[in-house]
């Protein structure tokens, strides 16, 4: 995917801020670069590092619901910590699998998020993402949606309706959109769950990144365990193909 640098790839996210007001703030929340400078900023530093962005797909959406305001901001610490071992930039965390939220329990579920320290939100075309950094640890994307098709096309359908011309919708702009705001395509996709089953959140994510499997539930992952799966990164004698822990 040609998102190695600095190109016409970051020059076309003006998609994702229809309002006339531009870019959005940064996660922090202290007025600090807006997406699409951390976008370029990022995209030179991901030359240096070999681990620029990590997908986690752990849990349901029931899951997460369930668990309580500060086991959130402990798995948040974890899952910052254990990618910041690298160097990473980005996490997206995803649901495994399960059932949609409902109404009520989305509503429940944005007010137990938004309650969190140094946490902010972010449009995407395909819905709001939360976004939770501390300090210049890596952000963290926090999307519940458990179906990855379903937000595939909603991307796609928010394109269109935007009104983009679809000889203009390239591998590069829907990269940009369903990612947003992480600047690369991931490198390493971390399923806590079994090898034989391939998450239902992830579809494009799942392209060009190496998978490792660690079959945990959602209430025991840690730090410990994203760190051995980059370990595991690290050490991987092929491009492709899925690693087992």
């Amino acid at each position: 995917m040609p998102h190695a640098g600095v190109g016409s790839g970051y020059e076309r996210t003006w998609f994702f801020h229809p309002s006339k007001e531009g870019c959005r703030s940064s996660a922090s929340g202290t007025g600090g670069p807006t997406w699409e400078t951390r976008k370029v900023t990022n995209a030179v530093d991901s030359q240096q590092n070999g681990l620029d962005h990590v997908v986690v797909s752990a849990g349901t959406p029931a899951e997460w619901l369930e668990m309580p305001q500060d086991d959130w901001m402990s798995r948040l610490k974890a899952l910052a910590k254990g990618a910041g071992v690298e160097g990473a930039h980005w996490v997206t965390l995803l649901p495994h699998h399960g059932a949609e939220f409902t109404d009520s329990e989305y509503e429940r579920y944005v007010a137990m998020m938004s309650a969190l320290p140094h946490m902010a939100t972010v449009d995407a075309l395909h819905g709001v993402r939360f976004v939770w950094q501390m300090g210049n640890g890596p952000r963290i994307i926090v999307d519940p949606r458990p179906d990855g098709h379903q937000r595939f096309a909603a991307t796609v359908e928010a394109l269109r309706l935007q009104g983009i011309n679809p000889d203009a919708v390239d591998e590069v702009v829907l990269s940009d959109a369903i990612l947003f705001p992480a600047v690369q395509e991931p490198d390493l996709v971390v399923v806590m769950g079994p090898a034989n089953q391939i998450p239902e959140s992830m579809v494009w994510e799942l392209a060009y990144s190496e998978l490792v499997f660690i079959d945990l539930s959602w209430w025991e992952f840690d730090a410990s365990h994203l760190e051995l799966a980059i370990d595991d990164f690290n050490r991987r004698h092929r491009r492709f193909g899925g690693l087992d822990s």
